[in-house]
């Protein structure tokens, strides 16, 4: 499935009057796409249409999209997901009833559920499995300030809720070594930022900026082109020039 971003880190299986276990993780970063996993166990009890329900219990409806009949039920599904959750229909007679989300927003980040309702004599085994979504930003790498022949390149990495290693790189792939900064919203949303001093130069050079999760094998990468000998100060100093 090109575009889509996938990582396992733990399952939840359980079904009715059995423990709940820890729920598998999800990664996505905003704005690009992202499948959530489930499966029916047990395909004997599904006929070809089984009834599927994805909810967030922490939305008001709680449907993240509702399958009956071999079709969506439009109605029940909460607006925040509107046009961006889908089903990959073609599957789902083989036991797929995984929820694919395009469009990924940090607001989507949370635990969804996945219940999969079985035949009507087999009411008393219905299957829900829980798969918590993890949703990051794009780091961001700019300028920041210039002056007496130094210049300061900032990395930031906004809106994570599990810290990353950061690390900012030159053309060479070297790390450069920096101040880092961290701050959190009531919200529990990190945002780190790491600065280097580097001094100007007269050749083209390419900054990176990297942040790493290594409990997701996932990464993220950003880059600046800084150019040589196109930069002056204006004479207060406090304004960069172009020419």
């Amino acid at each position: 499935m090109p575009g889509l971003l996938l990582f396992l880190v733990s399952l939840d299986f359980f079904s009715a009057g059995s423990a709940a276990q820890t729920p598998l993780q999800v990664f996505a970063v905003a704005g690009e796409a992202v499948v959530l996993p489930c499966s029916l166990w047990n395909r004997a009890l599904f006929d070809d249409s089984p009834t599927v329900e994805w909810t967030r219990a922490d939305l008001k409806p709680k449907a993240a999209l509702v399958y009956r009949d071999n079709s969506e039920v439009f109605e029940m599904k909460h607006q925040h997901f509107e046009f961006r959750t889908s089903l990959f229909h073609s599957e789902v007679k083989d036991g797929n009833v995984s929820l694919r989300i395009s469009d990924v927003q940090l607001s989507d980040a949370g635990m969804f559920h996945c219940l999969k309702i079985p035949m009507e004599d087999a009411r008393d085994r219905i299957e829900n499995s829980t798969v918590e979504l993890v949703v990051a930003l794009n780091p961001n790498i700019a300028v920041i300030s210039f002056g007496d022949e130094k210049m300061v390149v900032e990395c930031e990495a906004r809106c994570w809720q599990t810290k990353p290693q950061m690390k900012i790189l030159d053309d060479q792939g070297r790390t450069l070594i920096g101040e880092e900064m961290q701050t959190e919203d009531p919200g529990g949303c990190s945002t780190i930022k790491q600065r280097v001093t580097l001094q100007c130069s007269a050749q083209s050079r390419r900054i990176f900026c990297r942040v790493e999760f290594p409990q997701f094998n996932q990464s993220r990468a950003t880059q600046i082109l800084i150019p040589g000998k196109v930069f002056r100060l204006s004479p207060n100093k406090k304004k960069l020039l172009t020419f």
